[in-house]
């Protein structure tokens, strides 16, 4: 893993971060009966803006505690005894994780081991907050699972390479401990490959697909954040991206300091979507070219 992947990843992790909460809200008020046109976020005082940070941190913790534990959980039900830690990657990551000493994996094992926190966070957080939505602990699972979906960014992005080769492969620490990743090999040969060769038909072109939609996503987010910080900054806080017929987003700020913003769901998927397949048109272009040989 380089510097660069290291680097997406936390653009992706905060991206994400707003737009699952940004989603989680509209969901939480589903689950209550309502229907939201906007997300709101009112001002706080010192008092109560220190409360709720210092849930937060707790909420975090919590969930990372949990996040690793569904890691473990899985390495040791293929027989491993994982150790757990936290690091920081390249200067710029931090993370917490869970991890083992030798073993190897085939790649449905280790799939499984890097979507259980996902899956499972998600889907037990789904249903606490569909079983009791006028709860305090409803609001806390918005975040929660904002922040779980937003840490598994690097575990999905892993699964999402493994999901490309067939069940047959194996997986290994890399042969060099400086190096941080994973080598993929074919116990046919039992040894280490990267021939791309090896990955399944036309899994390199879905890749590229969603890796494109992923990044034209995360690029998008950047740049309204960005735009917001600036008008928030030099301006008066409204924002308003959008077409003839469609929102892309709208972000205002009124009298008395409360924000509220929207988002064009169907707009901002189709800039996504054209943002994927333009990038997998241009690796097409790339191989007829022969630009990548």
């Amino acid at each position: 893993m380089t510097r660069l992947v290291t680097l997406q990843w936390l653009v992706v992790s905060v991206v994400g971060f707003f737009a699952l909460v940004y989603y989680g809200v509209h969901l939480h008020a589903r689950f209550r009966g309502e229907q939201l046109a906007q997300v709101a976020i009112p001002v706080l005082p010192s008092g109560p803006l220190l409360f709720w940070l210092a849930v937060a941190a707790l909420v975090l913790g919590v969930v990372v505690v949990l996040h690793e534990a569904c890691h473990g959980l899985f390495m040791a039900h293929y027989g491993s005894e994982p150790s757990f830690g936290v690091g920081l990657s390249y200067a710029l990551f931090p993370y917490a994780y869970a991890a083992v000493g030798g073993e190897r994996f085939t790649r449905n094992q280790l799939l499984a081991i890097l979507v259980s926190p996902f899956a499972l966070l998600t889907a037990g957080g789904l249903l606490l907050m569909a079983a009791m939505p006028d709860h305090f602990l409803a609001v806390l699972l918005v975040f929660a699972l904002a922040v779980n979906g937003a840490g598994s960014v690097g575990d999905l992005w892993m699964a999402a390479v493994l999901v490309q080769y067939p069940s047959r492969v194996r997986v290994d620490a890399m042969p060099d401990d400086d190096v941080q990743g994973f080598a993929i090999y074919d116990p046919e040969s039992d040894r280490h490959t990267s021939d791309e060769t090896l990955r399944l038909t036309g899994m390199q072109t879905l890749s590229r697909v969603a890796t494109g939609t992923v990044a034209t996503l995360a690029l998008f987010g950047t740049a309204v954040i960005a735009l917001i910080l600036a008008s928030l900054a030099a301006g008066s806080g409204t924002i308003e991206l959008a077409t003839d017929r469609r929102l892309l987003f709208r972000h205002a700020v009124d009298s008395s300091g409360v924000a509220r913003f929207e988002i064009g769901e169907v707009a901002v998927g189709a800039l996504s979507l054209a943002g994927g397949l333009c990038w997998a048109a241009l690796g097409w272009l790339s191989e007829w070219l022969g630009w990548d040989s």
